[in-house]
């Protein structure tokens, strides 16, 4: 799972933003692909025995929440690619920052288990950084 976090600050990183929509779009991409992911680790953790049926769901949730919201982000770029508007890239992917933050929907992860807890931890972590490194990438655009 760390690994997840690492590619997909990687793919934000190459593809720059001399192309602001192409960078946000490559973003969108590669976390819905890691959302995917996250949900496989999250079946495989409780067929391990690690977290409960209750946290695995809870986990479930917070990752459609954050589905949801890499939506509503794939959504808004393509508005601001339409439109053209000066700052509007970045402003998408500071609103999916907040959604990703969400203390209500963070305290859905919360687990028992260290080694699972340690897992899903750098899922959300490989989301919020990779969406910051947007951010930084589009530089305002």
């Amino acid at each position: 799972m760390r690994k997840l976090g690492l590619i997909m600050v990687a793919c934000v990183l190459l593809a720059g933003c001399k192309d602001p929509y192409g960078a946000a779009a490559k973003a969108d991409a590669d976390i819905a692909q890691g959302i995917s992911s996250a949900l496989v680790t999250v079946a495989s953790l409780q067929q391990q025995g690690l977290i409960t049926s209750a946290e695995a769901l809870n986990v479930a949730n917070y990752l459609e929440f954050a589905n949801q919201g890499d939506e509503a982000f794939g959504a808004c770029i393509q508005v601001a690619h339409t439109t053209g508007k000066a700052g509007a890239f970045t402003a998408c992917a500071q609103a999916f920052n907040s959604t990703l933050n969400n203390p209500t929907e963070l305290a859905l992860i919360k687990v028992n288990n260290p080694q699972a807890s340690a897992n899903i931890s750098a899922v959300v972590t490989g989301f919020t950084t990779g969406v910051s490194t947007v951010i930084a990438a589009l530089g305002g655009k």
